[in-house]
């Protein structure tokens, strides 16, 4: 007798990540994503009881594989230059997915406030002033001008309108953060 598949929602969330990297997260629908998975849309509807509470917990899940990547790369004692590349070479090494977490309908919106007041954000902007003698108000205009400079960056690379190496992607940064330290 075969085997039955269990369709739970750790598998769909797994699922729906390897559709997002293959096709993106704009092809994504019941149907579409069902028919990828192997599936009927009831075991979806039954583990995430629609669409919405779908995305929701894929948000979650795309986020936790976002921060595995990112905590492999960040170094505390240099954590503005290694945070921003880290986010840079995930929009290389993951364009859709980067592009489903910072470029769509699944990110949501913030105000620049939000960003820079948020728990992640934080621990960065705290560490600056020691690393880079400078205050903190200049620490949090230093990030925030690194931080949409990199998501710049990284939307040109996740979309390929920009072809950049490894070493490229370090020196950009590197120089942006000198350069604006010393006018900050």
């Amino acid at each position: 007798m075969a085997r039955k598949t269990v369709f739970n929602k750790e598998f769909i969330l797994e699922q729906t990540s390897n559709f997002i990297k293959e096709y993106g997260v704009d092809s994504m629908n019941a149907r579409d994503l069902c028919k990828y998975i192997g599936c009927s849309t009831q075991p979806l509807f039954k583990n995430f009881g629609n669409m919405e509470g779908l995305k929701k917990q894929l948000k979650k899940y795309l986020h936790d594989y976002y921060d595995g990547f990112i905590y492999k790369i960040v170094d505390k004692n240099d954590y503005l230059y290694t945070i921003s590349y880290a986010y840079a070479l995930f929009a290389l090494k993951e364009p859709k997915i980067f592009k489903a977490l910072f470029m769509s309908d699944l990110a949501g919106s913030r105000t620049i406030d939000e960003v820079l007041t948020s728990n992640w954000n934080i621990e960065t902007i705290e560490s600056i002033p020691k690393q880079y003698n400078i205050s903190k108000s200049q620490s949090k205009k230093l990030y925030r001008d690194v931080r949409f400079y990199t998501h710049g960056l990284s939307c040109q690379i996740a979309c390929n309108s920009i072809i950049v190496t490894e070493s490229e992607i370090k020196k950009l940064i590197k120089n942006l953060i000198k350069n604006l330290k010393d006018v900050i």
